[in-house]
């Protein structure tokens, strides 16, 4: 440590001639007094004061913003920060950099996922706590390092002191570039192959922000050449390579596997440098139990409707769906990213129950209905003779009406109606109750459907309307 003799404030009573509202902590840094938020703090009182002797000495942070570097490995990147106030201990020479200011309070912890990696630090996941404000305090130099009693204490000292310069609010973004460095680093050496490791980490970056081909380089070389590669060098092209549609690059997907963990805790960890996770603009998913099915997917404030649902498998498609609705290029996903976030969608998918004539299915079997009603023929005697026919239309006999698969999906085509006969015909049973049925004429058996009078008489698609047409009468051809 060095000594200083330029105003670094190292005893109590020079903070007190400061003006600073210092006051006293027992030995385990518990404040010595109660309300040391709030009001005027009579420090040369509380400090002097003959009943105190723990030495541990704290600034309350109303006008300055303490940076409490809680990982050792972080201090391999702090040259990128310019501070005037800056101070540790013996054994952890910087582990605070004070600014004059404010900000809001923010700490910043590694996933959950990584804590394999972490868990023999003594702040475990926590990288870096960003304190300011009345409610929150800082031990200073000039006092002890909270301790047990009877044990041994270390004293704060400054590392460097030219005086409190002004913080700069872009001083939380760089810091969180270099937490993800941190991390990345501590990391180095769990992640497999060392340059599939880097270039994942430029991949990430590559596709997932809007740094430059330099920044991405510069970032990538420093995290391997203070993480001890052999030849750091070799990544000082990274960036340009990443960004080069014709170089294979790795990214998310690969990162994540080299630490094993999710592709969703990789993007949580890169999120301190603006990498969004791109399921995150898709947030609900509903489905309408019409026949078929048709969905609405939530685009952030947008709801967009697919119709068909193969379409929700293909992201290229949803892109094209989010341009014509949107009005906006949609975020880079890959096949495989898709397919997580779809899966995590429908886990939670929205259903919501249709009436049948909501669907394309329920407006066929309306038009059915009207076909059996308009078309029908009053057999004589309950004649089927004229199932015989080419085109023998409905016959209504025995309290059922009759007809041919072949004459209803002629019929229907001439209407312009498309579909699929598996479906037609499940329709017909579920909602007409018809049935497959054969009837003997002439000896001959013939293949038709046959479906109840009541079932199509009574029927109700809309809730409100019976179909009432006349039957045409039955009339005997006439003899040549």
């Amino acid at each position: 440590m060095n000594n200083f003799t330029d105003g670094a404030p190292r005893t109590p009573k020079e903070w007190v001639e400061l003006g600073l509202p210092i006051f006293p902590c027992s030995a385990d840094g518990t404040p010595a007094f109660k309300g040391w938020q709030e009001g005027d703090i009579n420090s040369k009182a509380l400090l002097v004061s003959k009943t105190y002797k723990d030495n541990v000495i704290a600034l309350r942070l109303d006008n300055h913003v303490d940076l409490d570097i809680d990982n050792p490995i972080m201090q391999k990147f702090l040259g990128e920060i310019i501070c005037g106030a800056k101070f540790g201990r013996k054994s952890n020479p910087i582990s605070h950099l004070l600014f004059e200011g404010e900000t809001k309070y923010e700490s910043v912890k590694v996933p959950n996922a990584f804590e394999k990696y972490f868990k023999h630090f003594p702040h475990g996941l926590t990288l870096l706590d960003i304190r300011s404000g009345s409610g929150h305090f800082t031990y200073v130099p000039g006092g002890f390092r909270p301790h047990k009693k009877d044990s041994g204490a270390e004293k704060l000292q400054w590392l460097s002191f030219t005086g409190f310069m002004k913080y700069d609010s872009r001083i939380n973004a760089k810091m969180k570039e270099i937490c993800l460095k941190t991390a990345l680093s501590v990391m180095f050496s769990y992640g497999g192959s060392r340059n599939e490791y880097i270039n994942s980490i430029a991949g990430i970056l590559s596709r997932h922000t809007d740094w430059t081909e330099e920044k991405i380089s510069s970032f990538c070389f420093d995290i391997a050449f203070k993480s001890g590669h052999e030849k750091p060098t070799e990544f000082s092209n990274v960036g340009t390579n990443a960004k080069n549609d014709k170089t294979k690059t790795y990214g998310i997907p690969k990162l994540a596997k080299l630490l094993e963990v999710t592709p969703l805790d990789i993007l949580e960890l890169f999120s301190w440098v603006g990498v969004k996770d791109p399921g995150s603009s898709f947030s609900a998913l509903r489905v309408y139990l019409t026949d078929p099915k048709y969905w609405q997917l939530k685009y952030k404030d947008n709801w967009i409707t697919v119709m068909d649902s193969s379409m929700l498998l293909s992201y290229t498609k949803i892109s094209i769906l989010i341009l014509e609705n949107c009005y906006e290029v949609a975020p880079v996903i890959s096949p495989k990213e898709w397919k997580e976030i779809i899966r995590n969608l429908l886990s939670k998918v929205e259903k919501i129950d249709a009436p049948l004539e909501a669907s394309y299915y329920g407006m066929v079997m309306n038009y059915i209905c009207e076909w059996i009603l308009r078309e029908h023929r009053q057999t004589v005697g309950d004649s089927y003779r004229n199932l015989a026919l080419s085109n023998s239309g409905v016959i209504k006999a025995d309290g059922h009406y009759y007809f041919k698969l072949k004459d209803l999906m002629n019929q229907l085509k001439r209407s312009t109606y498309t579909t699929e006969i598996r479906k037609l015909t499940h329709h017909l049973r579920d909602s007409l109750g018809a049935e497959d049925s054969k009837v003997s004429v002439n000896g001959k058996q013939i293949r038709c459907w046959k479906v109840a009078v009541e079932n199509v008489d009574n029927k109700e698609f809309n809730n409100t309307t019976k179909y009432k047409y006349i039957p045409k009468p039955f009339k005997e051809p006439e003899p040549y």
